[in-house]
């Protein structure tokens, strides 16, 4: 669920109870009912309604990202998921001071690394004669 869809329905609400609202103003005017009450009575349900989708697009986007990251994990080689992990802790990494971390050769690392951006696990800047690793927004578990 995205702020989009969640103001989608805080405005479905909105349009539901005026529609509802005018229904009960206009079509059957009751004693004591006057317009004030029926405002107040819309505010109340655009509070809740905004308040139970702010929850929920909370709750989702960070299930969806935990899970994002599960799967991500679950089909990364012990050796990327090793790379991965160090570049997940640190945000960014230049490529040669991870290989020196790690105590992984060259060739090895630029593999892993090949690998998970194919994976689009990864994004790789050129920096001079080196690369800066960052996880990719899918991944970064935010």
């Amino acid at each position: 669920m995205t702020i989009r869809e969640a103001f989608g329905i805080v405005a479905l609400v909105v349009i539901l109870q005026l529609c509802l609202g005018a229904l009960i103003y206009v079509i059957t005017p009751t004693p004591g009912l006057d317009l004030y009450s029926i405002v107040i009575a819309i505010a109340v349900m655009v509070a809740v309604a905004g308040s139970i989708a702010a929850v929920l697009v909370f709750f989702f986007k960070r299930y969806a990202s935990e899970r994002t990251l599960r799967v991500a994990l679950m089909a990364l080689t012990p050796d990327e998921r090793l790379v991965f992990e160090a570049i997940l802790r640190a945000g960014e990494a230049r490529q040669d001071k991870l290989r020196r971390e790690l105590d992984m050769s060259k060739s090895k690392l630029s593999a892993l690394v090949n690998n998970l951006e194919r994976k689009h696990a990864i994004t790789k800047t050129r920096y001079f004669k080196t690369n800066i690793l960052r996880v990719s927004k899918e991944f970064s578990g935010r």
